[in-house]
């Protein structure tokens, strides 16, 4: 059994990433109520700038000028973590229990970087997230389905990224970056974040399910 939240066609809410990173600090156990529950209420996501924009060596969001012309800022959009998609749970039987969980998928922070060619809006996004292993769960190989969007109002661009994670054996933990390919959107004013919404999640729905995790042989 499988907590799933977002599929190509379902409504998408927003929670934003600090507010997922303290859900995702709780016990794993808690996570059985984000079946489907409220994980929290809008508010004003972290801004650019943090240490995974740094570790993947993301730029600031100035945009080149010739000698003597001001440097045009771009305020690039926020990335927001959709609700109920900031952490998967995979069961080894039910009722689902902190018992028989198998493992977990979780996101913990979210990058961005924006630059802009000639009258499009290059926008290159950042997740890093971690796979835990729960005590039905076995170490080996993982692919954790992670969707990034561009929205305004309706999305844009929207792709579906698999972050390949190996569990050592010995190890109950493993982590992930994904790094986009730049999602181009058509530029409109220097505060992009005005125009567009960037958004990420697990994706475990129907048009987004992975073979079963191949486990490492003891």
């Amino acid at each position: 059994m499988r907590c799933r939240e977002l599929g190509r066609n379902s409504m998408w809410r927003l929670v934003p990433i600090h507010i997922a990173k303290s859900i995702l600090a709780a016990p794993v156990v808690l996570g059985l109520a984000g079946c489907g529950g409220h994980l929290g209420t809008f508010d004003t996501p972290e801004t650019g700038g943090s240490k995974l924009a740094n570790l993947l060596g993301f730029k600031n969001n100035d945009v080149p000028a010739p000698p003597g012309v001001e440097v045009r800022h771009i305020f690039c959009p926020q990335v927001i973590v959709l609700e109920g998609t900031a952490a998967s749970q995979a069961y080894a039987g039910t009722p689902p229990s902190s018992a028989n969980l198998r493992y977990q998928y979780a996101l913990d922070d979210t990058a961005r970087e924006c630059t802009l060619e000639g009258d499009q809006l290059a926008i290159k996004i950042g997740v890093a997230g971690k796979v835990l292993l729960g005590p039905a769960g076995s170490p080996g190989s993982f692919s954790v389905p992670v969707r990034m969007a561009v929205l305004r109002e309706q999305p844009i661009v929207s792709k579906l990224y698999r972050a390949d994670v190996t569990v050592a054996a010995g190890e109950t933990r493993a982590d992930f970056t994904i790094v986009s390919e730049p999602l181009r959107v058509p530029f409109i004013q220097g505060h992009a974040e005005d125009d567009y919404t960037i958004k990420v999640g697990i994706d475990e729905g129907p048009s987004a399910d992975k073979p079963a995790a191949k486990h490492a042989k003891p």
